[in-house]
This record gives structure tokens, C-alpha cells and sequence, in this order.
């Protein structure tokens, strides 16, 4: 009995959208397309932060202030997708694409911290 009890507490959350400690796991292919642009933007992003460290141009946490309008896309990007998936707000979501066969994954929360901290001090914008 104890542990129907259990499996049913655990299913509330999962049927209602998830807990905020599990991956959000993406199945609609508009839901994968939107994630998958912000992840393009990401990856574009975390290349060039990490040309700039190893160039030693900055500490790694600094660099994306070095490319202002990469980090601005990305922002844009990650706004926009808030603005229609406000659920996904400091989540990990996973998703599956036709050419992997094993998953993608992004946390939100932080990708949030990354493309927020100020770069006022380190170039002008």
C-alpha cells in the first residue's frame, strides 16, 4: 500500500508539468525547435568565450563580455523563449533530435547566470 501511495505522490507533479529538480523532457516538435535555436545560440557563444580564454584575453567568466553581439542574441533568444515557455524558466531541459541517439540537454538556469552578469566594467557595450 505505502508504495502505490508513493508512486501515486510522484506522479501529481510529473503529470502537472514536472518538479523543478527533473529535466524537463521535450516531445513537441515546435517545443524541440524553440530549444534548439537557443541552444545554437549558446554553443555560438561558449565558442568564442572559450577562444577568449585561451587566448588569456579574460578569466573564462568574463569573456562573454567581449562579444557583445553574440551575447545579445543569445540574450534575445533566451527572452524569447521565456516569453513562450515560462515553465522552462530555470529548468534543465532534454530533448531528442532524429540524429542523435543520445539526448540534448540545456539548464536555463544556468545559461541565466551566465548571460547576466554585468559586463560594464570589462568593455564598453
Amino acid at each position: 500500500m505505502k508504495v502505490v501511495l508513493f508512486s501515486l505522490l510522484m506522479f501529481v507533479p510529473l503529470a502537472s508539468g514536472g518538479t523543478p529538480g527533473f529535466p524537463l523532457e521535450l516531445m513537441e516538435p515546435t517545443d524541440i525547435r524553440d530549444i534548439e535555436r537557443l541552444d545554437y545560440e549558446v554553443v555560438r557563444l561558449n565558442a568564442k568565450i572559450k577562444q577568449c580564454a585561451a587566448a588569456g584575453l579574460a578569466p573564462a567568466i568574463e569573456c562573454h563580455c567581449f562579444y557583445p553581439n553574440k551575447l545579445e542574441s543569445a540574450i534575445n533568444v533566451y527572452q524569447t523563449v521565456l516569453k513562450k515557455h515560462p515553465e522552462w524558466e530555470n529548468r534543465a531541459v532534454l530533448w531528442w533530435d532524429s540524429t542523435r541517439t543520445t539526448p540534448s540537454n540545456l539548464h536555463l538556469g544556468g545559461l541565466k547566470l551566465t548571460i547576466e552578469k554585468p559586463c560594464q566594467n570589462l568593455v564598453s557595450l
